[in-house]
């Protein structure tokens, strides 16, 4: 079982967490965690991965990648209270809420920090606990134990989890899972945001990484098995005269072959010398069958000697191909694990992005420019993820510019416009000045249905006056 947050660490928290003041304006959810938006800038991140399982709170908000809206029964509510069970890892957070009817309304986000499937619920406080909503509902079909379906009583798990208490000395020692480096925290809030954005986010990140390199080294793995099985093949159907012959020497010698006979030997008519030739026979059928079987044999390797030949090498190049993705993995350019796209799909992918112009920056970020238009198309539609920033010169023809944020980091102001200047060069206006960019994240960007190669449209962007800057001073800038 993995090891999770200490339970002393959660009631700590709780203690050193304050609600005062904080409205609710909105709550988003991702794969990593869900955060409640405060009114007045902060943030409240209920951490649950499978990994670990926390709450921590930002000052200043950050972006966990791509977020879904969820809940809206927290909209305008107040944060009261916050409580962790004394019996299990089971924070609870009290919402209070004024409907337009003036009733008051409560809600309890209920959030079970326990291994190895955390979960968070949302339920409202009447004459007892119904439960609203749940990340991750399940029946009695699913676990025998209790239900967490909506319109139902909430009831807590039965876990044989013990607390215990200590006291905690400060600072918190922690140490970063890629550098090694340690860090000193002065509050249990600073240790688990510290923990979150340093250890638990990294190792997720290695082990996805991990994910997607094993899979594709196993898919070489099965080619390599493949073409092993088809040399064989091969082999033997580079035998077809072999059989043949087997089978002409069988027929001239079929009253001299007795049923349950191992080997024939004979003279060989075909060899000038006439030399013996010892033929390994079938004891469990007749001198005809046996005849038929090597004459099969013939047939078989005749037709089939081309079409392996062809298979083996489809094989190899596959094999190549493959070899290219894992490398592509390994340097942890392939972000997503494989599901309905094929491999010849994603093989033309790959050799598209061998095309492009790109400016690789670091580990986090790869700046990728479209020279034409089906160049402009593919980043865009194809190469680009939501989280990635999208650039292009306002009123002038030009590229597409791809800023790929691999970590799915938030990007510089400084990275920005100097994107914008590469969009500005990569223009018809590559000799003005004060030149018009727009840029905004992918997930804004749309291409409408049957519309031209290189024609998209776009929302939610900002635009910058920037000077055109080519290639070379860009990597001159950025110290590359």
């Amino acid at each position: 079982m993995k090891k999770y947050m200490d339970y002393i660490i959660l009631f700590d928290w709780t203690k050193e967490f304050s609600v005062e003041k904080k409205i609710v304006e909105c709550v988003f959810y991702n794969e990593k965690a869900l955060r409640i938006h405060f009114k007045d800038n902060t943030d409240l991140y209920l951490v649950i991965s499978n990994y670990d399982a926390y709450p921590f709170f930002a000052s200043k908000p950050f972006s966990i990648g791509d977020e879904t809206p969820i809940w809206d029964q927290l909209i305008h509510s107040v944060l009261t209270k916050v409580s962790l069970d004394e019996y299990d890892r089971i924070m609870r957070f009290i919402f209070t809420q004024i409907d337009i009817f003036q009733q008051k309304k409560t809600y309890v986000l209920i959030a079970e920090f326990i291994p190895p499937k955390p979960n968070i619920i949302l339920a409202e406080q009447n004459q007892e606990l119904i439960i609203v909503d749940a990340l991750k509902k399940y029946s009695y079909a699913d676990n025998p134990q209790r239900q967490i379906l909506p319109k139902i009583p909430y009831q807590p798990p039965k876990t044989a989890f013990k607390p215990y208490h200590r006291d905690i000395s400060f600072p918190l020692i922690l140490q970063t899972l890629q550098t090694g480096e340690t860090i000193q925290c002065d509050t249990i809030n600073e240790y688990l945001k510290n923990h979150f954005i340093y250890v638990l986010s990294v190792k997720e990140e290695l082990e996805h990484r991990k994910a997607i390199v094993d899979y594709w080294e196993r898919e070489v793995k099965k080619a390599q098995q493949k073409l092993h099985k088809q040399r064989k093949e091969l082999e033997q159907a580079e035998k077809s005269d072999y059989w043949r012959i087997c089978a002409e020497i069988i027929k001239v010698n079929l009253s001299n072959i007795q049923r349950g006979q191992n080997v024939l030997k004979a003279i060989n008519y075909f060899d000038p010398e006439l030399s013996t030739i010892e033929i390994e026979l079938l004891p469990d059928k007749t001198p005809q069958e046996n005849m038929q079987y090597y004459l099969k044999k013939y047939k078989k390797a005749k037709r089939g000697k081309e079409v392996i030949e062809y298979n083996i090498a489809e094989t190899e190049k596959k094999i190549k191909q493959l070899e290219n993705i894992v490398q592509k993995a390994k340097r942890g350019e392939l972000d997503e694990l494989p599901q309905k796209e094929k491999l010849p799909q994603l093989s033309r992918k790959l050799e598209m992005v061998e095309k492009l112009l790109c400016l690789r920056i670091d580990d986090r970020f790869e700046i990728v420019i479209g020279r034409k238009a089906i160049e402009n198309d593919f980043i865009t539609t194809q190469l680009a993820r939501p989280h990635d920033w999208w650039f292009h010169s306002r009123l002038y023809h030009g590229s597409h510019i791809l800023l790929r944020c691999l970590q799915k980091t938030n990007p510089q102001e400084e990275l920005i416009q100097i994107c914008c200047s590469l969009a500005a060069w990569y223009s018809k206006a590559r000799f003005s000045q004060n030149v018009p960019v727009d840029y905004t994240q992918v997930r804004y960007v749309r291409k409408p249905h049957k519309s031209k190669p290189g024609f998209v449209t776009y929302t939610n962007h900002k635009t910058a006056f920037v000077q055109p800057m080519d290639l070379r001073t860009a990597k001159k800038e950025l110290n590359l």
